[in-house]
C-alpha cells in the first residue's frame, strides 16, 4: 500500500482503490480539491481506481471545491462516500444532485460496504 497527505487528510492505495480519510472538521477549499485531484492523478499512476472519501468528521466543503470533486471522472472510475448518518447521506445526496458528479458515486454508512461497491466498479 501507498499512503500520500493530502492538504485534507491521508490517502491510501490498496489495489485499485485509494481510501481518502478526511481530516476531522476539515474544510475544503477549491485549492485542496485541485490538490486532491492531482494526488489522485499521482496515486492511480494511469490506472483506473475507485475512491472511497471517508468524510464522517468532515466540517464543509464549498461550492467551488464540490464542482472540482464532481468532476474528478478522468482520475476515478467511481467514488464511495463514506458518511456517519442518514442525515449526512441526504446532504451527501445533495452533492449526486446539484453536482452532477461524472461517475459513478454511491453512499454508504459502513466502511466495509463501501470499500467492497469501490473494488466492484474497477473489477476488483
Amino acid at each position: 500500500m501507498t499512503s500520500v497527505r493530502s492538504p485534507i487528510g491521508e490517502m491510501t492505495l490498496d489495489g485499485q482503490v485509494i481510501i481518502h480519510r478526511l481530516d476531522p472538521d476539515v474544510v475544503v477549499s477549491v485549492e485542496a480539491a485541485k490538490e486532491v485531484e492531482r494526488l489522485t492523478g499521482e496515486l492511480a499512476d494511469g490506472a483506473r481506481v475507485a475512491t472511497v472519501v471517508d468524510m464522517r468528521g468532515m466540517g464543509f466543503a464549498g461550492r467551488d471545491a464540490r464542482e472540482v470533486f464532481a468532476h474528478m471522472g478522468g482520475v476515478e472510475a467511481a467514488t464511495a462516500l463514506l458518511v456517519r448518518s442518514d442525515l449526512s447521506a441526504g446532504m451527501a445526496g445533495l452533492f449526486k444532485t446539484f453536482q452532477s458528479p461524472d461517475r459513478p458515486v454511491q453512499i454508504f454508512t459502513e466502511e466495509q460496504e463501501a470499500v467492497d461497491w469501490a473494488r466492484r466498479q474497477v473489477g476488483g
